[in-house]
């Protein structure tokens, strides 16, 4: 166009010309390819959730995703927290299991919520289940899970020993454990202690634990340390970090769960005004 306009001669304008038409085309051309690939995406989208979910007509070694990151990090927040893996009969496939108590309903409805919209779990609602622990106390709770997928069998090689054991899988945490991976584990296993935070890590060794709060330092600048609780050791979140550990998760968490932060919710804070 500038060209055209400011030409000095026929020759040069007469190539500001078609510089402009020839231009004009191509970034039709390219605006028309973009919409077509968004419409292409947006549809292969709806296809794999459609194709997920039809039951009992997919094959696990045929469920191989795509995982996103966020369906990845989801997966380890629950994994450090209540979440459990499945291997499934004859090891063709992974599913993961997530259960809560009554108390804490929405939180596990969102859960499903979060993995039925993506494709991995079916249309039936979590089922609610009863318990009698020791001293004949009823426990009840809520829970589902996910369709099995051959492509989950990664995580479960990684979190857990031959054995059947859960383990943490430090290599891995160093790249997938996030704020969201945080959030999710905090509504799990975590709790307000004094002026600071504690995560439950019941099923964990010492050694592992002590590498996970040098990670927490590291990759989060958090200043945390090990406590004994009765039989097991639990993280302890110092007071110095508190603040910058609930403004870290509390955007990923959902609001019934935000009463764990305590004084540190900006949500009930607002509430409160």
């Amino acid at each position: 166009m500038l060209l055209l306009v400011s030409g000095g001669n026929y020759f040069v304008m007469f190539i500001g010309w078609e510089g402009k038409i020839f231009c004009s085309k191509w970034i039709f051309n390219l605006s028309s390819i973009y919409s077509q690939l968004l419409n292409m995406s947006v549809l292969l989208i709806k296809l794999n959730k459609r194709f997920f979910h039809i039951e009992g007509k997919i094959h696990s070694h045929k469920r191989i995703g795509p995982h996103n990151l966020d369906i990845i990090q989801v997966i380890i927040g629950s994994l450090l927290g209540d979440g459990h893996l499945e291997k499934r009969s004859k090891g063709i496939g992974t599913r993961l299991i997530l259960e809560q108590t009554n108390q804490n309903v929405e939180y596990l409805m969102w859960l499903y919520k979060f993995f039925y919209n993506r494709g991995y779990c079916s249309s039936l609602k979590p089922k609610i289940f009863k318990r009698i622990r020791k001293n004949n106390i009823i426990y009840y709770g809520i829970k589902f899970n996910t369709y099995t997928f051959s492509s989950l069998n990664w995580l479960h090689e990684s979190f857990y020993t031959k054995e059947n054991i859960k383990h943490l899988p430090i290599y891995l945490l160093k790249y997938y454990l996030n704020p969201m991976s945080l959030a999710i584990w905090y509504m799990d296993d975590g709790s307000k202690l004094g002026s600071g935070f504690k995560l439950a890590t019941n099923c964990f060794k010492l050694s592992e634990l002590e590498k996970l709060c040098n990670l927490l330092h590291n990759k989060f600048k958090l200043n945390c340390n090990l406590h004994k609780d009765k039989l097991s050791w639990t993280i302890y979140i110092k007071k110095s970090s508190a603040k910058q550990f609930a403004n870290l998760i509390e955007p990923y968490m959902v609001d019934s769960m935000k009463y764990k932060l305590g004084i540190y919710s900006q949500y009930y804070k607002q509430g409160l005004k």
